[in-house]
């Protein structure tokens, strides 16, 4: 549908040639599902990039937008032609630009003149066209959807109204996955209250701000309960994970910059607020790699670290100092280890501890012995290997601790095995996803289909899918993550070419098929 006649017939479909147009670009490079809704398919809606189809007719891209602009004037043009008593009625007055906005949902401009309309029915969204009388048929009314929450339910909508309660499950989910990774903070702060004081200081909010910020970015692989109403399903549907992490997202930025503005009142001093400030902005880069060059930020944190190890502290200091050493060292061999950069920061004093009632220092000894590892000889090598505990078989550890477990199985002994426990761990319940995460499962990924002729096709199929489905949830928060994605799948269809083998063109697991 490329040209549009300036005298349509009367009886012309409108409806019918909507729907017969082909699937958008984006949808088939991903071989996804697309649908006929215009300005944009929901899936290019979702993913707030231009909805491209090919038009046969002028032989280039089209935006669909260009579609809905020529079924706007076609309807106009029928509208002059074919004036009706209802026309001067006009349109219903949509919601208040300025309301919440609803996930999966089309936005109108709230305007005197529409100039895309949508309704919901039959489980989707029907373009109406600019003028269109929006009747409200019985069909229509037993189809809109009616939120069966209130307007402060935050799955429903992507509006958060910063109240002390929501700040503490904010708190509440930091406090459960981050800290006993990463025990920085002092429990006993009064900001971490669930009702806390409206006396406190710049350093205060700045470190609660930052919690904050730090868990909405966890908050959507956590098992919350959820109403049973919600309209989207909270696994195996990726457009809700997308909703639900965009939303966080969105949420986070804006705690971050409330933070951001308390930054210069919370590190005058070298002290240990300021150590705890640094080392919240590097965990937060964990998640979120623009807003701060996590390098830049260990390196500092290292060397006040090193200033306050010097001076003399109290027990209490001393012992909170403990833990921001073993976060620093954990911090920066995470990111050596991912991304084959040097670590200069000294290891711990104390042993190594695998107990599981330590995460902090469970976690800390693993990075421990990744740093041996690489720096170490054959024989060095070799020893470190007999000191890494067995992999986590039943699930009795954290999940990030879990993941990073199985991540150094995998760099100690790069076999399939070790592979399967990470493809296996990055989509368990409550797994943590860091910016570095994407690399570990393209590296599990690689050594999986290497070794593809050991493994049953059942097998192969389902932890291939795992690291699809993971760097596809990466691409939304980190791009590149889709090179990664794509590379892998230039691989297994390299290894299916040298290997042939006999389940090839058979397997499939939901949209993945090999």
């Amino acid at each position: 549908m490329s040209t549009a006649s300036p005298n349509p017939p009367a009886d012309i479909d409108l409806d019918a040639l909507i729907q017969s147009l082909p699937a958008c670009k984006r949808c088939r490079d991903c071989r996804r599902g697309c649908d006929t809704l215009l300005p944009k398919c929901r899936q290019c809606t979702k993913a707030g990039v231009e909805c491209m189809f090919y038009d046969h007719g002028r032989n280039e891209f089209l935006p669909r937008s260009y579609i809905a602009e020529l079924v706007d004037h076609v309807r106009r043009i029928s509208a002059r032609n074919n004036p009706s008593p209802a026309d001067s009625g006009g349109t219903p007055q949509e919601s208040n630009a300025a309301a919440t906005i609803k996930t999966e949902s089309v936005i109108s401009d709230v305007q005197h003149h529409y100039e895309h309309h949508f309704a919901y029915a039959g489980d989707s969204y029907r373009y109406l066209g600019a003028e269109s009388c929006l009747v409200k048929s019985p069909r229509l009314q037993t189809a809109t959807i009616q939120p069966p929450l209130g307007e402060d339910d935050d799955d429903w909508q992507l509006s958060w109204k910063q109240t002390p309660a929501k700040n503490y499950e904010l708190v509440d989910v930091y406090l459960n996955i981050i800290q006993p990774l990463y025990p920085i903070l002092d429990l006993s702060a009064r900001y971490l209250a669930p009702e806390p004081p409206p006396d406190l200081t710049d350093t205060e909010l700045f470190n609660l701000n930052m919690a904050c910020s730090i868990a909405c970015h966890v908050m959507p692989s956590t098992h919350r309960r959820r109403h049973p109403h919600h309209l989207w399903n909270a696994t195996g549907r990726l457009s809700y994970h997308q909703g639900n992490s965009l939303k966080y997202r969105n949420i986070a930025i804006t705690y971050f910059a409330q933070a951001m503005d308390r930054l210069e009142a919370s590190t005058m001093e070298p002290t240990i607020d300021t150590l705890r400030a640094v080392l919240l902005l590097a965990i937060n880069s964990l998640f979120d790699p623009k807003s701060g060059n996590i390098g830049q930020q260990v390196a500092l944190a290292t060397r006040l670290a090193l200033a306050l190890e010097r001076a003399e502290l109290g027990p209490k200091d001393t012992e909170i100092l403990r833990y921001m050493h073993s976060t620093i060292f954990s911090l920066e061999n995470e990111l050596a280890s991912t991304l084959d950069r040097p670590a200069t920061f000294p290891e711990p004093e104390w042993e190594l501890c695998f107990d599981k009632a330590r995460p902090a220092d469970y976690l800390c000894s693993l990075f421990r012995l990744q740093h041996r590892f690489r720096k170490g000889d054959h024989a060095a090598k070799q020893a470190v290997k007999k000191l890494l505990p067995l992999l986590d078989e039943k699930s009795e550890l954290l999940p990030g601790l879990r993941t990073a477990l199985h991540q150094t199985h995998l760099l100690l002994n790069p076999c399939w095995g070790s592979a399967w426990y990470v493809l296996e761990a990055v989509v368990s319940p409550d797994s943590v996803h860091i910016f570095l995460t994407p690399h570990w499962v393209y590296r599990a990924g690689t050594v999986l289909i290497q070794n593809m002729s050991a493994i049953l096709g059942g097998n192969l199929i389902q932890l291939y899918s795992n690291a699809l489905l993971v760097l596809e949830l990466s691409s939304w928060k980190w791009p590149s993550s889709a090179s990664l994605s794509a590379s892998l799948a230039d691989l297994m269809q390299h290894m299916k070419m040298k290997y042939r083998p006999e389940w090839e063109g058979t397997l499939t697991h939901y949209d993945v098929r090999i």
